[in-house]
């Protein structure tokens, strides 16, 4: 009998052995599937915020690129002028030279203005050292020569003694013969700089690169990249394929990037705009690197404690109770009762914990994952965009005019609004189809974005050809300068109308303005408004009228 007792301990090892490394599985299966799915709810956050990122870096670039039109529109118009008065101001020089040293200083993004004859020799400029000089590169010089509208150099070709990139017209006789050109510099740091302002709180890099590769503009400022040729470099091949998109490449500095590039109308320079990896995967990458980490430990540690407390409240309290059901096949009849009630204790005082346990781990488990879910729910935020033109729609104006109104009525600050309608636009549509009134909208959308650059203010398709400007701290006189500057800025876009007098696209606009008060409603602003835009169409259209007075209630 005590041959087979010593038997017992070694096969009752084997089975606690095997009882241990079950527990272990049946952990691995509970946990591996929710650790799981919080790392792949970390590598889809992960995926997001790459899309996510693209898309800003593409906006940054679409509308920096978008609110160059303000500059090329200014100068162009400018430059109309100029050449009209050029043969007048070149027989007196010295209000020639006030003039344009005048205009250079005044106009914002110019860079130099020159009016020289159609050999090149500068007779009258913004720079009294390059007056009586010779232009040396004609290639621009002679394509404004060839053509009555103005044009725009190519940004490699473009003259150093200048500017990098120039509008140039030439100015005519009554016979047809060019008698000057009239040239406009621009500046490309001015150009660059409200992408730079829109990026720099993301954290981001902005370059201007031209044809040949050469980077003209860098923000932040870098004089080791400014002014040399990377046509080799990945990021520079990448964004010539395309007048627009999005990379992921190695940038001018070596640094692996997420790009956004679109380019400039009527030039091969790109605006490319650059977010490196790690300041965009670096959060996420340690999220997840803390998450896989955390999974790892809190799993070895249930492991180790599954060890021991399977050998403590399993494998050993088998143990006794093979011992114990030996100790009774002994025939100890006068300790049976108790050896029962040891066995009983076995049953209940060491599985009991064991199963708490695992209750336990499963309820910790389960919030996890419930809470995990809460906040995936929480991800997600549209704005809500006009097809059409890309502006904000009608309900998101709505949702936004009812924020401002009740923030402008708390801090005692005023609220305006222009309602915008493109004249006869009706008339534009049957006589030239809907799908040039289509793109006549979408570049009114345009100019409207440009005039607002920089600034809170809103712009919104509020249905058919009326937009409107919600403008949030302007007052009447301020809200009226930026309806006159669209309007400016729409006739300068010199789109054709068969259907008017003028033969040019224009838009009324009608301005108000109100510091809210109690009793008063946001619709009372924009019916204001719209009779002040009322009061313009009446008066001949091309108008911008204000409304004077209370808004309705």
């Amino acid at each position: 009998m005590a041959d087979q007792i010593e038997a017992h301990p070694p096969q009752a090892r084997r089975r606690g052995s095997s009882i241990r490394v079950r527990l272990m599985l049946l952990i691995l299966l509970v946990t591996i599937p929710v650790s799981g799915e919080r790392l792949v709810s970390l590598f889809n956050q992960r995926a997001e915020r790459i899309a996510d990122t693209e898309d800003t870096l593409h906006n940054i670039a679409v509308r920096a690129a978008l609110a160059q039109q303000e500059a090329f529109a200014s100068a162009t118009a400018m430059l109309e002028v100029l050449s009209r008065e050029a043969a007048l101001l070149l027989r007196e020089p010295a209000v020639c030279q006030r003039l344009t040293e005048r205009l250079n200083g005044e106009v914002a993004g110019i860079q130099g203005l020159y009016f020289s004859t159609p050999e090149g020799r500068i007779l009258c400029a913004s720079s009294r050292s390059v007056v009586g000089m010779d232009i040396s590169d004609k290639t621009y010089l002679a394509r404004a020569l060839a053509s009555n509208q103005p044009v725009l150099s190519d940004l490699a070709r473009g003259p150093s003694a200048l500017a990098p990139l120039v509008l140039s017209k030439a100015e005519r006789s009554d016979n047809g013969e060019p008698v000057a050109v009239v040239i406009v510099g621009l500046d490309l740091q001015w150009l660059s700089r409200i992408a730079a302002e829109t990026g720099a709180a993301a954290g981001v890099t902005v370059d201007v690169i031209d044809a040949q590769g050469t980077v003209l503009v860098r923000y932040p400022n870098n004089g080791d990249i400014v002014g040399r040729n990377f046509a080799g470099a990945p990021l520079v091949q990448a964004t010539a394929e395309r007048d627009e998109g999005n990379v992921h490449v190695p940038g001018l500095d070596g640094v692996l990037r997420y790009v956004a590039f679109a380019r400039f109308a009527g030039t091969d320079a790109r605006l490319v705009v650059g977010m490196d990896d790690a300041s965009i995967l670096d959060p996420i990458d340690r999220e997840i690197l803390s998450s896989i980490v955390l999974h790892l430990s809190v799993l070895a540690v249930v492991l180790l404690v599954t060890w021991y407390v399977a050998d403590r409240l399993v494998v050993q309290p088998i143990r006794r109770l093979a011992a114990d059901i030996s100790a009774l096949g002994e025939g100890d009849g006068g300790n049976y009762g108790l050896k029962l009630d040891a066995l009983a204790d076995v049953g209940v005082q060491e599985f009991a914990p064991l199963v708490k346990a695992f209750s336990d781990l499963g309820l910790r488990l389960t919030e996890r994952t419930s809470a995990l879910q809460t906040l995936n729910g929480r991800l997600a935020a549209l704005a809500s965009t006009d097809g059409l033109t890309g502006l904000a729609n009608r309900r998101t104006f709505d949702v936004q005019l009812s924020e401002d109104w009740v923030r402008s009525r708390d801090d005692a600050r005023p609220l305006g609004v222009i309602m915008i309608d493109v004249d006869s636009f009706k008339l534009y549509n049957d006589a030239l189809g809907h799908l040039a009134g289509d793109d006549a909208l979408r570049a009114v959308a345009r100019i409207m974005l440009a005039a607002v650059a920089g600034t809170p203010y809103l712009v919104a398709r509020y249905g058919g050809e009326e937009f409107v400007v919600l403008l949030p701290g302007a007052d009447l006189e301020a809200a009226r300068e930026v309806a006159e500057d669209i309007r400016r800025l729409v006739m300068s876009l010199g789109i054709v109308h068969p259907g008017v007098a003028i033969r040019r696209l224009t838009v009324s606009a009608g301005v108000a303005s109100t510091v809210p008060g109690n009793g008063q409603s946001p619709d009372g602003l924009l019916a204001a408004a719209d009779l002040a835009l009322y009061e313009a169409k009446g008066k001949g259209r091309n108008l911008v009228m204000t409304h004077v007075g209370p808004p309705a209630h």
